[in-house]
């Protein structure tokens, strides 16, 4: 047996154990199923959970790997008021909303679920790929570039942390893990009309006032405050800026997860304005170029393709 990564004392065995044992239910409430549910049984093979704010793109996505592994089922879960997730081939896809709140009610109902579909086997869950693919603002980069982020930062590129009540903060590491980034650009490489980069990404908690923009119904900014604000970011490797990344890599460092990443399409330069003005076919391509690069790396280190 190799050495564990995963850091089982960060998991929360006092609760999940006794799921494994039957002695009590997990209800993964905002997916809609719970650990007796039939239809996690088929699940139990996953290898890859590939994340994203878009409903849309993650039906898309799984359609596209079904496509590629010879029009495999795809199984839906029931419930999609808040979360549309999808299974095929090894692959759980889910969208989990925009922003750190959101996306982080559906990570920790999807790690708990993967405790449970690998029984608790460190060695199996090691083994997992987790990705959130997503768009984003750029950063001294023009629109279309695909950023594979190396550390996911708050406003402040200070890590993701939480208030404990009134004694303090929990303190998160927002490194992503660098074989895993070089492997998706690696996968990438050469490919005309795409370029792929690693760089620093910021998240923030507000998509207005914490990213400084001037066209808000409430803006606090300046130009000149803003243009401080992200030249800072520029000149420190940050390369893009979106709404969750910072928590999704504490959340899975935390449980010390070896293989995870973000790619993110930007959508305009931030440091040439605040509005997206692409044309509707050229958002099409950014859009669709995240998920170019995710399935890349998805056929080379899946398929073997």
């Amino acid at each position: 047996m190799k050495d564990e990564k995963l850091k089982d004392e960060n998991i929360n065995h006092a609760f999940l154990d006794g799921v494994l044992d039957g002695s009590h239910e997990d209800v993964y409430y905002h997916f809609g199923v719970a650990s007796s549910d039939p239809i996690l049984r088929g699940l139990r093979d996953v290898q890859a959970i590939v994340t994203a704010g878009s409903a849309g793109r993650i039906v898309e996505f799984a359609d596209r790997w079904s496509r590629l592994n010879g029009g495999s089922e795809i199984v839906a879960f029931p419930k999609e008021d808040r979360f549309v997730t999808r299974y095929t081939a090894g692959v759980l896809f889910a969208s989990h909303g925009m922003g750190m709140p959101s996306a982080s009610i559906a990570f920790q109902e999807l790690m708990r679920m993967l405790f449970l579909l690998k029984r608790g086997d460190l060695d199996a869950m090691d083994e997992v790929f987790w990705c959130r693919v997503g768009t984003s603002g750029g950063v001294g980069l023009p629109a279309g570039t695909v950023v594979v982020s190396s550390e996911g930062l708050m406003a402040d590129l200070k890590p993701y942390r939480l208030l404990r009540g009134g004694d303090g903060e929990y303190w998160f590491d927002g490194h992503f893990p660098t074989a895993t980034s070089d492997a998706i650009i690696a996968a990438n490489a050469g490919i005309d009309g795409l370029s792929v980069v690693s760089g620093r990404t910021v998240a923030g908690n507000d998509f207005f006032l914490e990213q400084f923009r001037l066209d808000g119904a409430v803006c606090l900014e300046t130009a000149e405050t803003k243009n401080a604000w992200l030249a800072w970011l520029d000149a420190n490797g940050v390369r893009n800026i979106e709404m969750e990344g910072a928590m999704i890599a504490g959340y899975l460092n935390h449980w010390g997860f070896p293989r995870f990443a973000m790619i993110c399409c930007t959508l305009l330069n931030r440091l040439e304005g605040d509005q997206v003005t692409a044309t509707s076919e050229q958002l099409d391509k950014f859009s669709a170029d995240s998920g170019v690069a995710l399935f890349n790396y998805l056929r080379a280190h899946l398929l073997g393709a």
